[in-house]
């Protein structure tokens, strides 16, 4: 691997990966991989993100872009207005759109510098189907928009990223491009930080954006059909907190539930293994939903708890392959309560999950996934 010669006139040290996200690096798990798996492995890279606290930072590896606003088109705007000049700016062999809102940006970027010595290689991390998004199909207008952005992009894309078999195959399929699967699994933690799990009090969790088709408000329902001795731990925030605080008491069900707030990406792990089982309940609201395979489940892995997930393909392929717990009708709750009960009635058959967990975990963490990530911009350089 041989880094780029020095360019001119472009205001920053010219990289080798330069990384694109409408995220906040210290919340994304997966942007802050690459860069870190690229940095580790000797090439030159950036990660150009936003600031969700409104103070930008700069430093030679990252960009956070201050953007007071998290909604809609004002959030666009004021991103499009700080990250342009700095893409501009920004000389780089490899390009890495992070999302579909960050492939305009990209694209400025390589038709920047088409034709520098070799023009630059843009890669797509499709970490969904976007054109599947439920919370894009609800506003026609953003959505033909996005996805003709998608569609038009398709001409200067050089290779695709994407999370799972079934996403990739899909992809292949309408876009005919080299597509990598790199699973969004995390950082391995050989023991991480937690409490004493006995079973006279359970405590359920729940990692991740509080946004709708979630399944968050079916977890209260879902609490309320549990004993008294199964509590509920939603770690993050978003839209929905509030309602679901609301809810929570009006319910009577305040004193079972702990509303933690948003997490570093770095130290939700650690936070989850205060827990006992983690638990996701998506809605099949579309092919987007009912394919993925989410950054949670990995992390509810990691430490080291059973979980409770949609019986959808992917997820309950990785459960039942390493038997970590239970792939279930999210619509049914009496019988996702009743498996959970099941799950943790007894202290062996706990302790079994428990262990099984540690056995997957030497194999769905970073350290055994980043290598096909690295491969690919290998190849690409």
């Amino acid at each position: 691997m041989a880094a780029i010669p020095a360019g001119k006139g472009t205001g920053n040290q010219p990289v080798d990966v330069l990384i694109i996200v409408t995220s906040d690096p210290r919340y994304d798990t997966r942007s802050s991989k690459f860069l870190r798996s690229l940095v580790e492995a000797g090439y030159r890279a950036k990660l150009i993100g936003v600031s969700t606290d409104g103070h930008g930072e700069t430093s030679q590896e990252l960009v956070r872009l201050p953007v007071h606003s998290r909604k809609g088109k004002l959030f666009f705007l004021q991103f499009y207005q700080h990250v342009v000049p700095e893409v501009l700016k920004s000389r780089t062999r490899i390009v890495i759109a992070g999302d579909l809102f960050s492939l305009l940006p990209a694209i400025i970027n390589k038709t920047r510098y088409a034709g520098r010595g070799g023009g630059v290689k843009l890669i797509y991390d499709s970490k969904e189907l976007y054109d599947e998004l439920p919370s894009l199909k609800k506003k026609k207008t953003s959505f033909l928009f996005w996805r003709f952005v998608e569609r038009a992009s398709i001409r200067y894309l050089d290779s695709v990223f994407t999370v799972n078999d079934s996403i990739a195959k899909i992809l292949q399929s309408k876009w005919n491009l080299p597509t990598t699967v790199v699973m969004n699994v995390p950082p391995p933690i050989e023991s991480p930080a937690k409490m004493e799990r006995t079973l006279e009090t359970v405590y359920l969790a729940f990692s991740g954006g509080m946004q709708p088709g979630r399944g968050l408000f079916q977890l209260l329902d879902l609490l309320k059909l549990l004993p008294q001795k199964y509590r509920l731990k939603f770690i993050g925030d978003g839209s929905l907190r509030n309602d679901l605080q609301q809810r929570s008491v009006s319910m009577n069900l305040q004193d079972r539930i702990d509303f933690i707030g948003k997490v570093k990406s770095s130290e939700v792990v650690n936070e989850l293994s205060r827990a006992h089982l983690g638990i996701y309940l998506m809605e099949n609201a579309g092919l987007c939903h009912y394919l993925s395979l989410p950054n949670k489940l990995f992390q509810y892995i990691m430490a080291r708890l059973p979980v409770v997930v949609p019986n959808f393909p992917e997820m309950k392929r990785v459960v039942e392959k390493y038997n970590i717990g239970a792939a279930v009708d999210p619509t049914n709750l009496k019988r996702v309560s009743e498996k959970i009960v099941e799950m943790t009635a007894d202290e062996d058959r706990y302790r079994t999950l428990v262990r099984n967990c540690e056995v997957a975990v030497s194999t769905l963490n970073w350290e055994t996934e980043k290598h096909k990530f690295l491969d690919e911009i290998g190849r690409i350089l």
